[in-house]
This record gives structure tokens, C-alpha cells and sequence, in this order.
């Protein structure tokens, strides 16, 4: 999986933007670096929601639905923007 994961200080610098992790009763309510990761492997492979490895990544729906739900929260926006300040 080399070259398609963050970095440990790449992931330091982008996890503050990160909704949710928060955790819940039985642990983590999600895991925002795979979320990251499978995004990652979208954009290099340019591949369809449903081509993504549900091994490694989970099930294609979910990381669809919180892709939109970041889009509508403006994640991505601030993410650019603090990036682009300072890569």
C-alpha cells in the first residue's frame, strides 16, 4: 500500500480538518485516515465509487456518503485553503 497512504506527518497536518472520530460506546465512531486514504486512492486510480477495495477501505456506499456529506459541510474548502496557505 506505499505511495497510497499519508505520510504519519502528512496526516498530522490535514487530521485537524477531519469531522467526526469522536468516540462513541464501542469505540472510534470512525476512522477519518482510511476515509482519507480511500480518497487518495479515488483520485490516483480514477476509478468508480463501486471499484474501490472494500478490503481495504470499507464499503464503497459509505465512503460515497460521507464524501457528499464533507462536500456539503465545506471540509474540503477549509482543507484547500489551509493547505494552499501552507504546503
Amino acid at each position: 500500500m506505499d505511495g497510497e497512504v499519508l505520510r504519519d506527518d502528512q496526516w498530522e497536518k490535514v487530521k485537524s480538518f477531519v469531522p467526526g472520530g469522536r468516540k462513541g460506546k464501542r469505540g472510534p465512531r470512525s476512522d477519518g485516515r482510511r476515509f482519507f486514504d480511500a480518497l487518495l486512492w479515488m483520485a490516483r486510480s480514477g476509478a468508480r465509487w463501486r471499484d474501490l477495495p472494500e478490503g481495504r477501505f470499507g464499503p464503497y456506499q459509505t465512503a460515497k456518503r460521507r464524501y457528499y456529506r464533507w462536500i456539503e459541510m465545506g471540509v474540503f474548502d477549509r482543507l484547500f485553503a489551509a493547505v494552499a496557505a501552507d504546503p
